[in-house]
């Protein structure tokens, strides 16, 4: 794919981002995003279903021999062209209570590997989007890590997930502590994560992540020129996969974080 082509994709994904999280704000405003949930602290509101459909929609509209796969809705991949992955409210228990700390998240992979990334807040308005070789914006502006080289200067969110066993969290954030970081939990991964290459975080670290969550996030991050665990690897499109990034001048303390 070119460079031009994944631009278009890019700024394609991005205006349909933003128009989902518009779409679910009016819904949760207008009393239209009644929460159920799919497991224990797994919540589920109808806005994650309309907004996964919206997203669809858009997408097979201007890519329709793309396959598509979402956190609510399923999908496979499909030979070995480009393939859409979402996730339409990541965050959906802030989303839920009324925090702002939720995003609609569009990423997409070909041919194993995260390439491109649209990721949309509805407050603030922020839009954060990248691509192999065409870098990585907030709103338009370039984006780039922090600079920080020292784990006790160091702010880390470190995710929780049921996937795991609630042990694996204590020792990863234990870990973190005791190599001096200051400890986060945000509720969004995919926040975290798109954050870090923003630098608002020195890392973001998680035994196990989905790749909707992810997807578009270490796309964004790579090409933001994040240190990288090699989420993107394996069957993590299917089973997902630990994931860490983090700031450069982090990356050997970090690599260990993940072993711990």
């Amino acid at each position: 794919m070119t460079q031009d082509e994944l631009k278009h994709r890019m700024a394609v994904a991005a205006a349909i981002a933003q128009e989902a999280a518009s779409l679910a704000f009016q819904m949760r405003a207008t009393g239209m995003a009644e929460t159920t949930f799919k497991g224990a602290q797994d919540f589920l509101t109808e806005a994650d279903g309309a907004t996964e459909t919206f997203i669809r929609a858009k997408l097979a509209r201007h890519f329709p021999d793309d396959a598509i796969i979402g956190e609510e809705q399923g999908g496979a991949v499909v030979g070995d062209g480009p393939v859409w992955i979402l996730d339409p409210i990541d965050g959906t228990s802030n989303f839920s209570r009324g925090s702002d700390r939720w995003c609609v998240s569009i990423g997409m992979a070909q041919g194993g590997r995260a390439v491109l990334g649209a990721i949309a807040r509805h407050a603030p308005a922020e839009v954060f989007v990248g691509a192999a070789g065409c870098g990585a914006t907030l709103n338009g502006a370039p984006i780039r890590p922090a600079t920080t080289t020292d784990m006790r200067r160091a702010i880390i969110e470190v995710g929780w997930s049921n996937r795991k066993p609630l042990a694996e969290f204590h020792s990863l954030a234990q870990a973190a502590m005791a190599a001096g970081a200051g400890l986060r939990v945000g509720g969004s991964g995919t926040l975290g994560l798109v954050e870090t290459a923003v630098g608002r975080l020195d890392a973001y670290i998680e035994r196990h992540i989905n790749s909707w969550d992810a997807c578009a996030a270490v796309a964004i991050a790579r090409e933001a020129g994040c240190w990288i665990n090699g989420f993107d690897s394996g069957d993590w499109i299917a089973e997902g996969n630990p994931v860490g990034i983090g700031a450069p001048g982090l990356a050997a303390a970090l690599e260990d974080l993940m072993k711990a």
